[in-house]
């Protein structure tokens, strides 16, 4: 690959060029990278994903129409769509990671759905931490990265990697505001009234993860029934649908 550095990033431009094709191949919508640095002390499910100094956060937009669906009720919709964004995410990740590895970098995917701590929603490593870092957005109220173009209605992914980069000069600035409407219409009562003026310094400070995870293992059940997703917390956010 050509020696040419793109300024924003750190990477070549041809490599940054291949990363974005593959991503937008499987239909990832936007793409970021991130110095990881800062992540350090983060609550991890695997601690071994703060040995990597880089990542490369991938979002794919969900479907209007399937997040509209469960605004008066946990949609089985909603469900199959976060199934279908899943496996878009781990065709770019699994492209992603050979074209670091072809260009000599190490590369770890990390399974979008993959809980470590199921009953707390802990993953391997925070997705919305690292697109945080990568500039894709800001961590609202609701627990969620709320994204400038599509609000919270994105599923995330990550690859992990030695590649050095340079993240975005800025992160997005919260603009939650004084809304609570996500707060307001949690059915499980598990969004907590924090008011954090940029970023929540700790996942706690948001949530009770431990009931919201109890509230979506019961929607997903033991297989005798149809899956379905809450995404109260989606639909009901300002961002998700802008004009509204």
């Amino acid at each position: 690959m050509t020696n040419v550095i793109d300024a924003s990033t750190g990477l070549t431009v041809e490599l940054r060029t291949a990363i974005e094709g593959a991503a937008a191949d499987a239909g990832v919508a936007l793409v970021g990278f991130a110095d990881l640095g800062s992540l350090k002390g983060l609550p991890v499910g695997d601690p071994s994903t703060l040995g990597f100094r880089s990542a490369i956060s991938l979002a794919v937009e969900m479907p209007e129409d399937a997040v509209r669906s469960a605004e008066g009720s946990p949609s089985i919709r909603l469900r199959e769509a976060y199934k279908q964004n899943n496996k878009c995410l781990k065709q770019a990740s699994a492209s992603i990671a050979a074209l670091l590895q072809e260009a000599g970098f190490q590369a770890r995917t990390v399974d979008p759905a993959q809980r470590v701590v199921p009953e707390e929603l802990l993953g391997p490593i925070s997705h919305k931490a690292v697109a945080l870092r990568a500039g894709l957005g800001w961590i609202g109220r609701n627990g969620l990265l709320i994204t400038e173009r599509f609000g919270p209605r994105v599923r995330l992914g990550t690859v992990l990697t030695d590649m050095p980069v340079a993240g975005p000069g800025k992160i997005p600035v919260n603009q939650c505001g004084d809304c609570t409407a996500c707060i307001d219409r949690c059915p499980t009562r598990s969004l907590k009234r924090s008011s954090f003026p940029e970023h929540p310094s700790s996942r706690d400070e948001i949530m009770d993860w431990a009931k919201c995870g109890r509230y979506e293992a019961a929607l997903i059940g033991d297989g005798s029934k149809p899956e379905k997703a809450c995404g109260r917390c989606i639909v009901n956010c300002l961002h998700s649908f802008p004009g509204r």
